[in-house]
């Protein structure tokens, strides 16, 4: 290598902010670049050298690693976008997109791999956001209808397989139009954020509570045994609204229709529409 070759390739190593490694055909490292070893927590570059994934990172992580390495130099086909997440000893998890390639001689003989990886915490903590607020209402922060609509699914299949029922409770709040007019939107969102906050509370863990539209909230009660065992909790909810959305003035109520799998339906459609017209004949009943 020319003198010239040698300074352009020691100011990459050590300005990039990629990290570049270098490996032999048995996974040893020969070269790493200043970003890499920084980020290892080596002071010292030479004390990497000689060093495999497995010694770096651990069995679980290195061995997958050195895997997709070995492939690549017997192969001699790079590979490029390889994903990968490390958890760090905080918790969290660090994200890189790799390109892998072989490493040839003037022989063409594959002599080791030459690596390049690059950081995508930022884009993957942005794909994670987009995800949750695909998923979920971000003003209750409780799961939406899509997501919803696939628990009632994940449900059916659970009840299928051990011969079980679950009940939807579809509850829409009394009046909320003059709630808002009222009172106005800011305190409106209030009692809503309220009533998530108690059926989180109050539900069990396996059920799922969902914030199905404006004023429209479903729950899915799993391992459900039958209609009855339902509307005792439906009647309990309603009395928690009653009692805590607003203790003093009461203006905060809700009336709750309730469907049952599989007696009501066959699929998450059905069931909705059956919840939603016994809502409806409840509050009719209501307003007698």
């Amino acid at each position: 290598m020319h003198i010239e070759d040698a300074w352009i390739l020691r100011a990459l190593m050590e300005n990039t902010l990629d990290g570049i490694y270098v490996k032999d055909r048995q996974c040893k490292i020969w070269r790493v670049s200043r970003k890499l070893a920084d980020s290892l927590g080596f002071t010292e570059i030479e004390e990497i050298y000689g060093k495999t994934d497995i010694d770096l990172y651990g069995e679980e992580f290195g061995g997958k690693t050195m895997l997709d390495d070995l492939e690549v130099m017997e192969s001699g086909i790079p590979k490029t976008g390889v994903i990968d997440k490390l958890k760090k000893p905080n918790g969290e998890y660090n994200w890189t997109s790799s390109t892998k390639m072989p490493l040839r001689n003037d022989r063409g003989e594959i002599i080791g791999l030459l690596g390049i990886s690059r950081e995508i915490n930022e884009i993957k903590n942005a794909e994670h956001a987009f995800q949750w607020l695909a998923t979920h209402d971000p003003l209750t922060t409780l799961p939406n209808r899509y997501l919803l609509l696939d628990r009632i699914d994940q449900a059916i299949s659970l009840a299928n397989r051990n011969s079980e029922s679950f009940a939807l409770l579809f509850l829409d709040i009394d009046e909320f139009k003059k709630i808002n007019d009222l009172q106005g939107h800011m305190q409106g969102d209030e009692y809503l954020i309220k009533l998530s906050e108690l059926l989180l509370k109050n539900l069990r863990s396996s059920d799922t509570i969902a914030r199905f539209g404006g004023d429209e909230f479903v729950i899915l009660l799993n391992e459900i045994p039958d209609r009855t065992a339902a509307r005792i909790v439906a009647d309990k909810i309603n009395k928690m609204i009653f009692d805590q959305v607003d203790p003093i003035h009461h203006i905060f109520t809700a009336s709750i229709g309730l469907s049952l799998y599989p007696e009501d339906g066959n699929d998450a459609e059905t069931l909705l529409n059956a919840a939603d017209l016994s809502m409806y004949a409840t509050k009719q009943q209501r307003n007698l």
